[in-house]
């Protein structure tokens, strides 16, 4: 074997490492924002408010969406969002609602803030504010699919629960940012 050849599947052995501790934060981060989403829903009694038709406006699983959208990927992101559903659901503290309206906001901030990883690495936390885009256009017209009652009526309940959530999420981005915690620790 020649030195080239050793020093090339070294360098590949080390990348693939990169890649699995990468991947196993992203991992790890998702289940931890799981977890915070399932306690702010159950345990805060402002978490979510219960409307005429069965949706629960829940800023904080928006808030949620902003945050992991940005710093751990799309992917990861819209696992946290689903995985979040998933228990709010059952307990009854989330509706069906909760399953597209959260995995679209997530999809949403997720694409464009790796848009903006590749094109604008600095403004990579607006990203955070695009989650309204997901949850009101393509998740309420599904909410409306599934329920119809006016498509206004659920566009107007999507972006009560999204808007101040993303704002949220955008804030402590901000403030993660300033502490040193980006999504470049992620990727």
């Amino acid at each position: 074997m020649n030195e080239n050849n050793f020093n090339d599947d070294l360098e590949e052995k080390e990348e693939n490492i990169i890649n699995r501790i990468y991947i196993t934060k992203r991992a790890a981060t998702a289940a931890i924002f799981i977890a915070v989403g399932v306690v702010l829903s159950l345990f805060n009694p402002f978490a979510f408010i219960e409307i005429l038709g069965g949706p629960k406006v829940f800023p904080m699983a928006h808030f949620i969406n902003g945050i992991t959208g940005v710093l751990i990927g799309v992917s990861f992101a819209c696992t946290t969002s689903l995985g979040i559903a998933i228990f709010r659901y059952p307990v009854g503290v989330g509706s069906i609602h909760a399953f597209h309206g959260g995995i679209a906001g997530a999809l949403v901030v997720g694409i464009v803030a790796r848009i903006l990883q590749k094109t604008k690495p600095k403004y990579v936390e607006y990203a955070a504010l695009t989650d309204p885009l997901g949850t009101v256009f393509i998740a309420a017209t599904i909410a409306n699919i599934i329920t119809p009652i006016n498509l206004f009526y659920w566009w107007g309940l999507f972006a009560a629960s999204s808007i101040p959530g993303c704002i949220l999420g955008f804030i402590m981005l901000k403030i993660l940012k300033h502490q040193g915690l980006s999504w470049k620790n992620y990727f």
